[in-house]
């Protein structure tokens, strides 16, 4: 489908509730934040070659989700092993610990409840999950060389429907890995402005 050549992602928003509690989590994930403007906070990497971006957005105007969020799962590899070792000792709270070919990874919740699974490796599916450990504090890495968004986890209202509508529209040639699951809850259906939750997934097209 031509229509869809040069097509790629750049990185999804998430609605928030608590700037400075979530800009403190996703530092902690080795995110440099590169600018803050009004609601919006700007994450990207030591380079400038990714982009991650947070509104916050308080009471009463937003609130917490009722049910199954939106967001699933975010999968994000940061290349580099080490660095993920580093962010292991800086703190971060861990949900699940894994090892891999490559290295550690693990998963982490955000202040929003948003689930991240954070890897290096080829191929996630070869991941094994291990006993939770603790790593030697690490206080040199304080913004990791590369991140990018591997791949999203969507819950939905009706999961065969949405496989349906994607595969009919982009036939397979979206750049950014969706998967769905079935959901609960009335606000997978609500408008993006009105939950702490996905708001955006930004593409860009030639």
């Amino acid at each position: 489908m031509t229509l869809f050549n040069g097509v790629t992602f750049r990185y999804p928003v998430l609605r928030i509730n608590n700037r400075d509690h979530n800009i403190d989590f996703y530092q902690k994930l080795g995110f440099k934040l590169v600018n803050e403007e009004n609601a919006i906070a700007v994450f990207s990497t030591k380079h400038r070659n990714a982009r991650f971006v947070i509104e916050e957005s308080p009471a009463p105007d937003t609130r917490a989700v009722q049910g199954d969020k939106k967001v699933n799962k975010i999968v994000v590899k940061i290349p580099k092993a080490n660095e993920i070792e580093a962010i292991l000792g800086n703190g971060i709270d861990v949900e699940r610990l894994f090892k891999g070919k490559r290295g550690y990874a693990f998963e982490t919740v955000s202040p929003e409840g948003d689930l991240f699974l954070i890897h290096s490796e080829d191929d996630i599916q070869e991941l094994t999950e291990i006993e939770k450990q603790t790593f030697p504090e690490n206080d040199d890495l304080e913004e990791v060389s590369e991140f990018h968004f591997e791949s999203l986890t969507l819950n939905v209202a009706d999961k065969a429907g949405t496989q349906a509508f994607y595969q009919d529209v982009f036939a397979g040639k979206l750049p950014l890995e969706l998967n769905f699951e079935q959901g609960k809850g009335a606000d997978l259906t609500v408008d993006p402005l009105t939950t702490w939750d996905l708001e955006i997934l930004e593409f860009k097209v030639p």
